[in-house]
């Protein structure tokens, strides 16, 4: 009786403790696992046959393998092969590994370098071994040689990262124009370049599109040029080039069907660039049509006052820059009306079609309070030969200002935000000028455009200043 009283309490503690145990395994179901904070760590080489930076070699394959699996994106488009060969390499990817197969017979002494670019990345995450290579040497010896520079657009100051820079052998003038280059580099968004493993020698240096025959072999291409041989040293970022197009592409012409734009256009219409029936003090009053038109001195227009009496010193004529706007130029005053008088046959377009009638259009000038006024501290001017302050926006050049000293006093401009440039106007003609590039002496930089860290807010009615400081 004893014995089994004393056990109890055994059986008790055994009991209690099967259902701890069981509460603890309920516990831990409920709550999963945590996966761990996403990697983030890009695919790196553990692997390559032969070596990364081997020398003496002449390879027909390659095998790179990485610490994870991997994927491979528009690899034809990101890689690049330096010095350039004949062949494409033929790129396997597979688990891990990245297979290259070499079809062309390699130059002696020479440093390659195989660039792929964003094309490699990991399977799970997508992140990309950003600019990853590969180099190995034919000869006993790995160039150290590097070019450093940036790629601007003269016009407009702007980057265009689709371009490619090109290096060509020194003492063949020509080769820019019949063969593809033996280097090249892309431009990243910023408008830089970078050349590594170079020979230390001199090459010529070119900017061109990345087109499949990387020649100068079109002057609407944009094109840039150093005008001295490169001097390849150790490591030189100090390259400065500028993409002009020599000749603009011209615009294709739509193909007319004279029947039907005779019914279309049964009578000739046009559009306005009046704000309402306001005038802007600062611009042509302007009449815009559908096709190219030509003025009948025969029936002028006329600008009159509201009294239908004709004014003088104005002039019509064709747009300069558009063949089918005609432009009213006048010393617009301010809060003045006026009239507009075309004659039925004063303008006739392409398909000889005329106004139904004779249009009088009346229309006052806008107030000086519309505009805003500025005055424009600028530094530095003196480094630039024949400066000119540009305001543009959407990389249009709406106002233009010759800069001659320190302080720019602009009485008038329309209220908005401007994008402030620097035209370095080398031949003092008012406007940015292209460059060209051709056999012999026939070589000429364009004029160049700079970007400033500034932007100016005008409001209207309102004294607006500005401190700008400008540098090459």
């Amino acid at each position: 009786m004893m014995r089994s009283m004393l056990r109890l309490p055994n059986l008790s503690k055994v009991l209690f403790t099967i259902y701890l145990m069981q509460g603890l395994v309920s516990c831990a179901n409920i709550v999963p696992p945590s996966g761990g904070p996403r990697d983030s760590i890009p695919p790196y080489r553990i692997f390559a046959r032969p070596k990364d930076s081997a020398t003496n070699i002449q390879p027909k394959e390659i095998i790179i393998a990485f610490n994870e699996y991997i994927t491979t994106t528009s690899i034809q488009e990101n890689l690049v092969v330096n010095p350039t060969i004949k062949n494409t390499p033929l790129i396997e990817s597979k688990l891990n590994t990245v297979r290259i197969r070499l079809n062309d017979s390699l130059t002696q002494n020479t440093t390659y370098r195989i660039q792929f670019g964003t094309a490699i990345r990991d399977v799970n995450e997508g992140n990309i071994a950003q600019d990853f290579s590969y180099v190995f040497s034919t000869g006993n010896q790995i160039d150290t040689g590097k070019l450093q520079g940036t790629v601007k657009l003269a016009e407009t100051g702007r980057v265009d990262s689709t371009l490619i820079v090109v290096l060509h052998p020194k003492d063949n003038d020509t080769a820019i124009f019949k063969n593809k280059p033996l280097y090249y580099a892309k431009l990243n968004g910023k408008g830089k370049f970078a050349f590594d493993f170079l020979p230390f020698k001199q090459f010529n240096i070119f900017v061109i599109p990345n087109d499949y025959n990387k020649r100068y072999d079109d002057s609407t291409k944009l094109f840039a040029f150093a005008e001295t041989p490169i001097n390849v040293k150790g490591n030189q970022d100090s390259i400065k080039l500028f993409a002009f197009q020599a000749y603009q592409k011209g615009e294709k012409k739509k193909a007319v069907n004279n029947k039907q734009a005779k019914r279309n256009t049964a009578s000739l219409k046009y559009l306005k660039n009046l704000d309402g029936k306001e005038q802007d003090l600062l611009h042509p009053l302007q009449l815009s049509f559908e096709l190219p038109v030509h003025l009948n001195d025969s029936f002028p227009i006329l600008l009159t006052d509201t009294f239908n009496k004709p004014l003088s010193n104005y002039i019509v004529k064709i747009d300069s820059a558009n063949p089918n706007a005609v432009s009213i130029e006048y010393p617009w005053i301010s809060n003045t009306p006026f009239r507009l008088i075309v004659p039925q046959n004063a303008i006739k377009d392409s398909l000889n079609n005329i106004l139904v009638k004779t249009d009088t259009l009346s229309f006052i000038t806008k107030s000086n309070i519309a505009y805003g006024s500025c005055l424009i501290r600028v530094n530095g001017y003196e480094a630039f030969n024949n400066p000119v302050l540009l305001l543009t926006q959407d990389d249009k050049v709406k106002f233009k200002f010759n800069v001659r000293q320190n302080l720019l006093n602009i009485a008038q401009l329309p209220p908005g935000d401007f994008q402030l440039k620097i035209l370095e106007d080398e031949n003092d003609n008012g406007k940015w000028d292209t460059g060209k590039y051709g056999f012999g002496n026939a070589k000429k930089q364009p004029e160049k455009v700079w970007i400033l860290p500034n932007k100016l807010n005008i409001r209207a009615d309102w004294e607006n200043e500005l401190n700008i400081t400008i540098n090459k």
